[in-house]
């Protein structure tokens, strides 16, 4: 075993000017990024499983470069001979070699894919969906897979010494062939198509599990042939290989064989070169042909106003016509209440309308760039959807116009602003571009939330703890009612001296929950307890408002659950008569976690049944502590308003 590590000491002593000069590469690479990049622009989908060809290239360069000279240095510098005299096998040195290699190719991949996500986080915003982390992983299992891939073939080609490159390219060209030829499987053959990452990210990548069973096959195949290989005595395979370089017909194959080198891998590039240019051309004719009146539904469509660039799907034509004639006088309406400068006033907002949203966004923005839907259309309402998407626009288009004027700073600090980003750009939107039926919705729910002492200002100021306590969609209508005490107190100019406060450019950094919005208030002239006061007065003001309906909504507080087969049963202790006070269309649901930090996606919901409980899938509750969280909607339009978590411990049950 200690001959074991000496070689293993011994292989990496051989190529540690390599990995220095990668790490070097790889420091040079992030300052460059970070010198000449927008690094903070940087997702993991686009420009990593985006260019997955060029990961695999690469991949395959740095594998070439190691393995050329790995195990043949050993014979042709004599150094074999002495490896042999010591207390060890031609196994383990092999062994050890490819050990090394392999350690060498995947860590400097590994440190490559974790920079990749950093800048991926760094880059995340308003509009971005969800971090695919299960595609990062299979892309990272297949990145590796194939640098095992590539270093083993490449050593079993390398005793072929200057013959290599011939014989590699040979490969090449025949699986280019069979491909060419359409030979059923042998796509299988060729690693270079092994990251194949679907369209959307939302879609899910399913492992290639035929294609990495035949690339394990010839994997194993060729590290025992290498090793054979490696196994032999030098003998009459080096006196041949010793006269027919002194030979002249020896000289003459090996210049042949330069040559032969340089045509056959200038003929891979082109070949290369030329299939993606077919695929390019052929992608070209597509969009250039006629339209047939049911492709063109769906062709993208570019519409330019003097403050928004509208990119939407041809069959949306008629809807939009009333939102780009109106879009304008929704930006002036938001940028004037806001104060916004006239170099800001002069930038096009991109407004995306083509590309499909989460079920519960209505639309999303990030710096100069809105995604947003059209509402259904509704035929027993004179163009109600137009309406909906200008108000909608007017929402999105603050979120824009807030981290302008702040500079980014509340991007920074989200988890302190949140609710501020909401509660701003709800109140812009009920103010000038619905009626008061919103308005009054929101602080309906703001007075039953208030009513189950859900909104409390010091757990606002920090999300995380503000969604895990409470329910995350409360910031829009406690932010909401927030600005509405800020204006009442200060005047229409309060949010755009609140918002330049919290971008000025000598304001403190770092800091985050009460004490950002205590530094913004002080800098803007502003004392945030007359804020929260009126804020507290409001709450209470509403609640006594809306007393004779709140009351037929009790919070929810305590419960059981069990498992049931394939289900979990949740039991809420629900009070007697609860239903015989509930409005028209009022319901009650329910959702659960599987762990007090799952994420929104991983929670589940359920209505109530006849005998009074909840029913949800079991397959995501693993152990058995879970929470649940009971819920109401007032009418059949309004969001549930949920009251707290409930963290109980499953019990089983026998059906």
């Amino acid at each position: 075993m200690r001959a074991f590590r000496a070689i293993l000491w011994k292989e990496w002593g051989s190529l540690r000017p390599f990995a220095l000069l990668l790490l070097a590469l790889f420091i040079f690479g992030l300052f460059m990024v970070q010198a000449t990049e927008y690094f903070d622009v940087y997702p993991f989908w686009e420009n990593i499983i985006g260019n997955a060809g060029s990961v695999v290239g690469m991949t395959f360069i740095l594998c070439l470069v190691v393995s050329l000279g790995l195990m043949v240095r050993e014979k042709d510098e004599g150094t074999l001979l002495y490896l042999d005299g010591l207390p060890i096998s031609r196994f383990s040195v092999y062994l050890a070699k490819w050990l090394v290699a392999v350690a060498l190719i995947c860590s400097i991949n590994l440190l490559w894919t974790l920079e990749s996500i950093v800048y991926d986080l760094l880059s995340r915003g308003s509009t971005s969906p969800p971090t695919p982390w299960r595609s990062i992983g299979v892309f990272t299992v297949l990145e590796l897979a194939l640098s095992i891939y590539f270093l083993t073939i490449l050593i079993a080609f390398s005793f072929l010494r200057r013959w290599a490159l011939i014989a590699i390219g040979a490969v090449f060209w025949i699986i280019f062939g069979l491909k060419s030829m359409q030979v059923p499987y042998a796509g299988l053959l060729d690693p270079f198509t092994l990251i194949d990452a679907p369209a959307d990210i939302n879609e899910r990548w399913e492992w290639p599990k035929r294609q990495l069973a035949v690339m394990g096959v010839i994997t194993v195949i060729a590290w025992f042939s290498g090793y054979f290989i490696f196994s032999l005595r030098q003998g009459a395979v080096s006196a041949f290989s010793r006269g027919m370089r002194e030979a002249w017909w020896g000289k003459l194959a090996g210049g042949c064989a330069i040559v032969l080198v340089v045509a056959m891998w200038f003929g891979i590039l082109i070949a290369i070169s030329w299939d993606d240019g077919v695929k390019a051309a052929r992608a070209e004719a597509a969009k250039a042909r006629n339209a047939t009146p049911p492709d063109r539904k769906n062709e993208i469509v570019t519409e330019v106003t003097e403050h928004f660039r509208f990119i939407f799907r041809h069959q949306a034509t008629r809807r939009m016509e009333t939102v780009i004639a109106e879009a304008d006088p929704v930006f002036n309406t938001v940028a004037d209440f806001l104060n916004l400068s006239g170099d800001l006033r002069d930038n096009l907002v991109t407004v995306d309308l083509s590309s499909p949203l989460a079920s519960h966004n209505a639309g999303q923005a990030y710096w100069k760039k809105i995604r947003m839907a059209l509402p259904a259309e509704d035929k027993n309402k004179p163009d109600p959807e137009e309406r909906e998407a200008l108000a909608i626009l007017g929402h999105e288009v603050t979120h824009v116009f807030i981290d302008q004027i702040s500079d980014g700073r509340l991007e920074e600090s989200f988890d302190a602003a949140r609710w501020f980003h909401e509660g701003l750009a709800s109140y812009v939107e009920f103010r000038f571009f619905r009626d008061d039926g919103g308005a009054t919705a929101y602080r309906r729910w703001a007075a039953l939330a208030a009513k189950w002492e859900e909104v409390d200002f010091s757990e606002m100021v920090v999300n995380t703890t503000f969604s895990a306590k409470r329910d995350p969609f409360l910031a829009y209508p406690a932010g909401y009612l927030w600005v509405d005490s800020l204006v009442r107190v200060y005047g229409d100019d309060a949010p755009a001296k609140l918002l330049r406060a919290l971008g000025r450019e000598d304001g403190p950094r770092k800091l985050a929950g009460l004490a950002l919005w205590r530094d913004a208030c002080l800098a803007s002239g502003f004392d945030l307890e007359r804020v929260r006061s009126d804020f507290r007065n409001q709450l209470t003001t509403l609640q006594e408002e809306f007393s004779g309906i709140l009351k037929a909504f009790p919070e929810i507080t305590a419960g059981s659950a069990s498992r049931q087969g394939n289900k979990i049963i949740i039991r809420p202790e629900l009070p007697d008569n609860w239903g015989a006070e509930l409005p028209p269309g009022a319901e009650i649901i329910c959702r659960v976690r599987p762990r007090a930090d799952a994420a929104a996606a991983e929670w589940r919901y359920s209505k109530i049944g006849e005998d009074g409980t909840f029913a949800v899938p079991a397959l995501s509750f693993l152990k058995p502590g879970i929470g649940f969280q009971v819920g109401w909607k007032i009418d059949s339009t309004s969001h549930p308003i949920f009251g707290e978590w409930v963290n109980v411990s499953m019990t089983e049950e026998v059906e």
